[in-house]
């Protein structure tokens, strides 16, 4: 049986999320009004794709001078991938935002534009799946976990792991198409309506235990 992997749709829609909501977290990132803001979810370890990222993002700069990147997540001192304050202050000098630990996910992701994973492993990437819910339009790396969420052409763009050129290109075809990004955004977040609602998991998964232990079926709503 495949169960999948949920989120919760009643927290991650874009309709629960003002415009001013919208417009004062811009703000509080130093976002200017026309700039397009591309976000990233995630630890600060190299195995999420942080290094490849920032090296992409130096290209996107440079050819689209109106986008921003804002690294949403904790740094993780613990593991051997992580971070170095020297990274993370060279990608602040080209213009990398990072918020660090937030718990009000669902406005930043609303704050975006695109949504970028640029990870070398993934299982099934909650990130991705918010990301969807939020219709955002997403560049992953084409990897198993983000097969399951990145439609590409559809609702978003797979590219080559460890891969910053094409994770660069992918992000300029975006940042310079708006109606690109809102076409996949849509797309992204029917996928999302039809596929990853946790309640639907959660009830997929009863069901299946209740299989495998032989008890009758039970109606749950």
């Amino acid at each position: 049986h495949m169960l999948g992997n949920g989120v919760d749709l009643d927290r991650f829609t874009p309709d629960r999320v003002t415009e001013d909501r919208r417009q004062a977290i811009r703000h509080e990132l130093g976002v200017n009004p026309g700039e397009v803001l591309v976000g990233a979810v995630g630890r600060l370890v190299a195995e999420k794709g942080c290094r490849d990222r920032f090296a992409a993002f130096r290209t996107v700069r440079r050819l689209h001078p109106e986008a921003r990147l804002v690294v949403v997540g904790p740094s993780d001192a613990e593991k051997a991938d992580a971070l170095s304050d020297t990274e993370m202050a060279a990608a602040r000098a080209d213009g990398v935002i990072f918020t660090g630990l937030r718990h009000d996910v669902e406005d930043l992701y609303r704050a975006m534009e695109v949504c970028v994973l640029a990870s070398w492993r993934e299982g099934f990437p909650r990130s991705a799946m918010e990301a969807a819910a939020m219709g955002l339009p997403m560049v992953a790396t084409d990897i198993r976990g983000c097969w399951q969420v990145v439609d590409d052409g559809v609702t978003g763009l797979l590219v080559p792991t460890r891969s910053p050129e094409p994770l660069a290109a992918a992000l300029c075809r975006l940042v310079a198409d708006c109606d690109l990004r809102g076409t996949m955004g849509e797309q992204a977040r029917k996928k999302a309506l039809q596929q990853f609602d946790q309640s639907r998991v959660i009830d997929l998964t009863l069901d299946v235990y209740q299989q495998v232990a032989g008890g009758p079926k039970t109606d749950r709503r």
